[in-house]
């Protein structure tokens, strides 16, 4: 059986769609305007995680906040003792990338009993904006400092409620390293030291010991405060006996067999004894 011839079909014509030029010139535009934001923002906008600033970016901050603790922690009643920049390589940004962190400390002695009033005063004498406060644990034995002084840089201090001598650290936290910053500063020797410094090398028999080391940092409303350090000072049997003209008069802060300290006017100098020798420290303040 015969099937019936069709005509074959033959389909349309292909018909392309119209140009439109101007939607493609708007993709160019976005594109252009979408880079030239991604290179302002990163020439502009502050860093969003410590990780974005490197370790030169953050020194800055690192002094300011040690100027402005050592300008809070100084007052009568207590001895205090600015120790230099120290620089630990042991952080890591990420697994594979290694970083740096700048480190400064703050000494504080204070009286028996005197730990919390200090962090409360502390507290209460950084500038506003460190949004500094003071946390005590819930059965009254633990006491923690904290403060935000900007650039992720943080005042902190943890302590036993009972503690004599406090130490507050101002950090940097993890940073990439930066070309041109010194990881192994030293500490230039001391030229002009205070009165209190001498007189206390003196009492201990070493008025001719080396001058010492000076440690600086700027002071917020101007000035320096700077501590003067001598290690490996030879020292008597009895270090109260020896300090007795020095200390005679002064505001004692501490008086142990192996740690002194006083405050001489606007000076505070403590001497601290390990392994048959001495460490003689003399701190002017921000005041």
């Amino acid at each position: 059986m015969n099937q019936p011839a069709y005509p074959p079909v033959v389909p349309p014509p292909a018909t392309r769609p119209p140009r439109r030029p101007w939607l493609r010139a708007v993709v160019v535009a976005w594109g252009v305007l979408l880079a030239g934001l991604i290179v302002w923002s990163v020439r502009h906008d502050p860093p969003t995680v410590p990780e974005q600033s490197d370790i030169a970016a953050a020194l800055p901050f690192l002094n300011a906040a040690t100027g402005a603790l050592m300008s809070a922690a100084d007052a009568d009643g207590r001895a205090v003792v600015l120790h230099p920049t120290e620089f630990s390589r042991d952080c890591r940004l990420t697994p594979v990338r290694p970083g740096v962190e700048a480190v400064r400390e703050v000494t504080l002695r204070v009286r028996a009993g005197g730990a919390g009033p200090a962090l409360d005063a502390i507290a209460q004498a950084l500038p506003a904006g460190y949004q500094a406060r003071v946390r005590r644990s819930p059965s009254g034995t633990r006491l923690e400092l904290y403060a935000d002084a900007g650039g992720f840089v943080a005042i902190d201090a943890r302590t036993p409620a009972d503690a004599t001598v406090l130490t507050l650290h101002v950090s940097t936290g993890c940073r990439p390293l930066a070309a041109g910053v010194n990881l192994t500063p030293t500490s230039p020797p001391a030229s002009a030291v205070p009165a209190a410094y001498g007189a206390a090398l003196r009492a201990l028999g070493a008025a001719g010991a080396d001058a010492g080391t000076v440690t600086e940092v700027a002071c917020p409303a101007g000035g320096t405060a700077r501590t003067v350090t001598s290690e490996a000072v030879p020292v008597p049997q009895d270090l109260g006996r020896a300090l007795q003209p020095v200390t005679a008069g002064a505001g004692v802060v501490q008086a142990e067999p192996r740690a002194w300290a006083w405050r001489s006017g606007a000076v505070s100098v403590v001497v601290t004894r390990t392994d048959g020798t001495a460490r003689v420290s003399a701190t002017t303040g921000c005041r």
